[in-house]
């Protein structure tokens, strides 16, 4: 479980202020907007929502749906984000796109192609000439020996309407892309908002978004050479259509606007293949429990072995060689994912208001709650706490870890 992360991609800034608004609202005849000058804090706000509203157990949850957090999820096990999604809180997974008018470095060629076309405009070639990736080489980063190759494009995907941020680096350039796309870091790869500690909102009212950590890029110019730039600053353009590449190996990753970017993870089944051919540990794949003694609401009580999760851990690497094997032999990437094991590890993003929060903390944090649920709720309640305090302590009193009746 120490490989779990929870990381918060955005959330609504003075969440209990934001709360006793809307409450104040409902016994107002005024606009309450018109009162903004006056409202209390952040801590007395959270201290009178509970006051009213939570402690008074009337029933009015409604104003603490309004502020909302973004969690990011990772490498969680597939069991565990299907529990999740049935919940009130919304899921999608590893969303990391680019806009259209992006740079894809390109490989030289004696037809006089250019060193670089926009990624929209590859996948329109694409959706043209469905035979030219057999041909088309872009420039991308070998890993294991620190150079530059080429390699080529498996897809150019369109993956929808998405927010896009723009980091401006120190090289004069800058990259528009999503949260999550990963960049390859002095500190490996990291998605964006890992990458520079993103912080803010990116609604349109209050666009604004604050990087906390400083960031260095690996990227690459025409010179084939090799250098560092500094994320200089980073803010919120819009939401548009965005686009990105799937490779077709063994290297994942291109240039975008000279920066090393990671190609989509589109499930096709990669890193299954990378764990067979010895470039992945099988556990950053898939999750197996600890060692240790273990109990359930049926009843049931064990020891899970060493000797036992080594037979486990072998049997993971044996499906990922019957996966390379069936996919060497044409099988698609749909069909013999049934083959590997249910749990692979799997990031996803979520998105909850302060009272479907609650919800899923009161479900999935009791004692009797599967261990790796109770792990989640942990990791979310360290940023429940950060971001609503008042609330947070009060829940933390009378309703965590009890299995009350949620809201």
């Amino acid at each position: 479980m120490d490989k779990f992360r929870v990381e918060v991609l955005r959330s609504t800034p003075n969440p209990q202020q934001t709360i006793w608004s809307a409450m104040h609202q409902d016994y107002c005849e005024e606009l309450v907007w018109e009162q903004r000058d006056t409202f209390p804090d952040e801590k007395k706000a959270g201290e009178l929502v509970i006051k009213h509203l939570l402690a008074g157990g009337r029933g009015h949850y409604g104003p603490i749906e309004h502020p909302q957090i973004v969690f990011n999820v990772g490498y969680f096990p597939h069991s565990l984000m299907q529990q999740i999604r049935t919940h009130r809180v919304g899921i999608s997974f590893d969303v990391q796109c680019l806009a259209g008018d992006t740079a894809i470095a390109l490989k030289k060629t004696d037809t006089g192609i250019n060193e670089s076309r926009s990624i929209k405009a590859l996948y329109e070639l694409g959706t043209t000439d469905l035979n030219i990736f057999k041909t088309l080489e872009i420039i991308v980063l070998d890993e294991k020996k620190q150079t530059f190759t080429t390699g080529k494009i498996q897809n150019v995907v369109c993956s929808g309407v998405q927010p896009i941020y723009r980091l401006t680096l120190s090289n004069g350039k800058h990259l528009d892309c999503t949260t999550e796309h990963r960049l390859l870091t002095t500190e490996g790869w990291q998605t964006m908002a890992a990458a520079v500690g993103l912080e803010g909102s990116n609604q349109p009212a209050s666009a604004h978004v604050t990087m906390t950590k400083s960031c260095q890029l690996i990227a690459w110019d025409t010179a084939q050479s090799f250098k560092q730039v500094t994320v200089e600053e980073v803010e919120y353009l819009t939401q548009t259509i965005t686009y990105d590449l799937e490779m077709q190996g063994p290297w994942h990753n291109f240039i975008a606007n000279g920066v090393v970017v990671h190609n989509s993870f589109r499930y096709t089944g990669q890193r299954i293949i990378d764990v067979a051919d010895g470039q992945r540990d099988v556990e950053d794949v898939f999750y197996l429990r600890p060692v240790g003694h273990y109990d359930n609401r049926q009843g049931k009580k064990y020891f899970y072995s060493e000797a036992q999760r080594d037979e486990d851990k072998a049997w993971c690497l044996a499906a990922c060689e019957r996966y390379r094997q069936r996919i060497n032999e044409g099988l698609a990437e749909e069909h013999a994912r049934s083959l590997i094991p249910f749990d692979a590890r799997q990031h996803f993003v979520m998105s909850c208001n302060v009272r479907s929060l609650m919800h899923l903390l009161d479900l999935r944090w009791k004692k009797d709650a599967q261990l790796e649920a109770q792990k989640l709720c942990e990791l979310m309640y360290e940023h429940f706490e950060a971001w609503c305090p008042e609330i947070a302590d009060w829940y933390s009193k009378n309703r965590a870890k009890k299995a009350r009746l949620s809201p």
